[in-house]
């Protein structure tokens, strides 16, 4: 004979299916999940910039490209830097003879193990592309992004056109995210043409040594990393030094301060304290990457439009 349930079983069963009903719990809950879908929807379909700020980034880059102190070092530092003086410590060492001259051998010591095997030119030309030639390849996105800034936030004070900026339908936080993303988009391009240059130029030294490619994990963590860290330091603290230097000039000298950590750091494999690995740029690019994060938030809080308009015309 089959045992019936009790009677309480069945009450707390009809219970439960009367709260159950949808008019009580399930379209309040339908109704949230809905509501946070559409949202989240909503936020996905937004464009990240708006046309406004769009706008605002074409008349920044056209006043950035007019000036030609900035056209002049956004063309002439870069050439010079990852073209010109490559090429010409190649020149000097496929020419010059180096197995006679003095200190070749110790600076041949500081050669990785595995590679003791080079001669006195494949080893200077591999100290170079390693050390000193990334120095110079590390200050394009800081130098490109660093007159980027300074042209647009000096050039809305000297040209006295912040007021028309004031009277857009933009927030303050469109402009700064809009001068910012023009900074870093002009930046981004100024690097990414310079290291297509300076490869073409390392290769064809490294083919004429017959050495092997110079890409390494050293290389890979100073252009995946290092280079956009710089790149939004520069612009970043630029606009941290503009509010508090009274010209553009000052401001120029304040990032060339900050950028000696970073001549020291490939300064002193020559002096034998250390070797710049691929471990100690990691390192050097999450304090790059820590110090942008402060500055951003700093920047972005402490950013008004409103200071430029008192603020004393540069000589």
């Amino acid at each position: 004979m089959r045992r019936r349930c009790p009677a309480c079983c069945g009450a707390l069963w009809n219970t439960a299916m009367t709260f159950w009903r949808p008019g009580w719990l399930s379209r309040p809950w339908r109704t949230f999940i809905n509501g946070r879908w559409n949202s989240t929807r909503e936020r996905r379909e937004r464009p990240m910039l708006t046309l406004a700020e769009h706008a605002l980034i074409r008349k920044d880059f056209l006043e950035i490209w007019s000036s030609k102190m900035a056209r002049a070092t956004l063309i002439a530092v870069p050439i010079g830097l990852v073209v010109v003086v490559p090429a010409l410590f190649l020149a000097a060492v496929c020419l010059v003879p180096l197995e006679q001259a003095a200190g070749i051998q110790e600076m041949l010591s500081l050669l990785p193990p595995h590679l003791q095997h080079y001669n006195a030119q494949q080893g200077l030309f591999y100290l170079l592309t390693n050390t000193l030639f990334p120095l110079f390849f590390l200050m394009v996105p800081l130098m490109a992004s660093a007159v980027s800034a300074s042209c647009i936030f000096a050039g809305e004070k000297e040209r006295r056109t912040i007021e028309t900026l004031l009277l857009t339908p933009l927030r303050v936080r469109q402009i700064f995210r809009a001068k910012l993303a023009c900074c870093l988009s002009l930046s981004f391009v100024t690097t990414a043409i310079s290291f297509g240059a300076f490869t073409i130029v390392a290769s064809v030294g490294d083919i004429m040594l017959g050495m092997s490619f110079f890409l390494n994990w050293s290389w890979l963590v100073i252009i995946l990393l290092l280079s956009p860290g710089l790149m939004v330091f520069g612009a970043v603290f630029m606009v941290f030094a503009f509010n508090r230097t009274s010209s553009r000039i000052e401001s120029f000298q304040t990032v060339a301060y900050v950028a000696l950590p970073f001549l020291l750091l490939y300064i002193a494999p020559f002096t034998g304290l250390f070797r710049v690995n691929a471990t100690v740029l990691l390192l050097a690019a999450a304090v790059v990457w820590l110090c942008d994060l402060f500055l951003w938030i700093y920047d972005r809080r402490t950013f008004l439009p409103e200071k430029f308009l008192n603020a004393p015309l540069e000589d």
